[in-house]
């Protein structure tokens, strides 16, 4: 069932029952108010009667009246209606009563003064006709004008609904790779909020899209190089083999590309998963001294090979951010400060706190990065032509994303030891807990 037809269902079905609670409560409370008056009526008809001139002879009254009624002297009777009896319709001696006689049921009020008794009787189905006709004429209106609710109801719910409906078309008629905004004609205040939930919805999708689509040219691209080499290795190895000359350089070769390509898809792997959405849902109160410090356990055996030295000056800092990215982003500053720094050099790490931000800086006494190429090293796949070490061109990429992701910024500069220095600022956004 549309939306449509089911508000029209619930308003009318509403408006129904409740017209005809009110006509039913209105009928019971008329009922009573209109059997006061019919009473009032029969005791004001039996005053009128005794007051009057009264004949002897027994002639039939020639007041009008749609009532039955009977006037006795000392029990004999003197007057009488035509649609009464000669016998007496009740012997009760004064007020109202409910009697049958002729067989009908009839309302009874009796007036007695001195010796004189005047009886006034109304049949009760004339009194229930009478009412039942007073009320018929009330709630007929009411009947008529529920249709007419109806049909307003019907036209005010359609123009309600234009603006939905209207969102709707819109809807139907985008096709996969039209994520462009939609609009409500209508200025709707229930109807803005689902406007720009769905707009919102629809960005996201784009740059998730987008990224998606990034991702896939970036991972071809980088790829392609390690397959064609892994390839001609494999070449190399099957006619080595062949040749019975198989030797260690043929084994190495293989196992770094292989290393080099595990490495790009770990990396293009890492940059899809933090991604927005993935990111807000697991964001924690976690301490940054204790997350570098890890992050130095887990890298310290390649510091050893070769013959570096690292060093870390930070205190305790409560800090609200997702504990998995901030691991990978210093996890690959650290192991580029090893990796391009070269043997026999200095790894540098220390924390700034202020009042609103964390400043995490990391330097080293290597060969560093030239002023042209600064800016050019957070592009994906971008690679230092300076440097005898090559990588993915992921990781600067990763790490910006990364602060990104937590509303931060990052710098490089010349460090002092000689070699880069990475800075990166990170608003504060701790809570009141104890890092010990």
């Amino acid at each position: 069932m549309s939306i449509q037809r089911y508000l029209l269902v619930v308003i009318l079905s509403v408006v129904t029952l409740a017209s005809f609670a009110a006509a039913l409560q209105g009928y019971k409370a008329s009922r009573h108010s209109l059997s006061s008056i019919f009473d009032e009526e029969m005791k004001s008809f039996a005053l009128a009667l005794m007051n009057s001139p009264i004949k002897r002879g027994g002639q039939n009254t020639t007041l009008p009246s749609t009532f039955a009624y009977q006037i006795f002297t000392d029990d004999i009777l003197l007057l009488k209606s035509n649609n009464a009896p000669q016998q007496i319709i009740t012997t009760q001696r004064e007020g109202f009563i409910d009697s049958s006689f002729l067989s009908k049921r009839w309302r009874v009020f009796v007036l007695v003064e001195n010796d004189t008794k005047v009886i006034v009787a109304q049949l009760v189905d004339q009194r229930v006709e009478s009412i039942e006709h007073v009320l018929l004429e009330a709630i007929l209106p009411i009947v008529y004008v529920i249709p007419i609710i109806g049909l307003l109801v019907f036209f005010a719910i359609n123009r309600s609904l234009k603006p939905l409906n209207f969102l709707s078309k819109q809807l139907k008629q985008k096709n996969v790779n039209d994520l462009t905004p939609v609009e409500v004609k209508d200025n709707s205040a229930e109807l803005k909020p689902i406007e720009q939930t769905l707009n919102l919805l629809l960005e996201r999708l784009e740059r998730s899209f987008e990224r998606e689509k990034r991702l896939s040219a970036d991972a071809a691209h980088e790829l392609r190089t390690p397959i064609s080499v892994l390839k001609i290795t494999a070449h190399n190895i099957s006619i080595a083999f062949e040749d019975n000359n198989i030797t260690h350089q043929h084994i190495h070769e293989l196992n770094n590309n292989t290393a080099r390509m595990a490495h790009v898809i770990e990396q293009i792997i890492t940059l899809n998963r933090t991604t927005p959405e993935n990111f807000e849902q697991s964001k924690s109160t976690i301490d940054l001294r204790s997350v570098l410090q890890q992050v130095i356990s887990d890298n310290y055996e390649k510091v050893e090979l070769a013959h570096q030295s690292i060093s870390l000056k930070s205190h305790a800092i409560p800090f609200y951010g997702d504990s998995f990215s901030l691991e990978i982003l210093f996890d690959n500053l650290i192991k580029n400060a090893i990796k391009y720094s070269g043997e026999n050099t200095q790894i540098s790490i220390s924390t700034l706190q202020g009042d609103d931000t964390v400043e995490v800086i990391v330097e080293d006494s290597g060969i560093g990065i030239s002023q042209d190429n600064l800016d050019k090293v957070f592009q994906r796949f971008y690679r230092v032509k300076q440097h005898v070490e090559t990588g993915s061109g992921l990781g600067l990429s990763i790490v910006k994303h990364i602060v990104e992701l937590h509303g931060g910024v990052i710098a490089l500069s010349k460090s002092t030891l000689g070699g880069l220095k990475v800075s990166i600022t990170l608003p504060y956004n701790a809570k009141d807990v104890d890092c010990g």
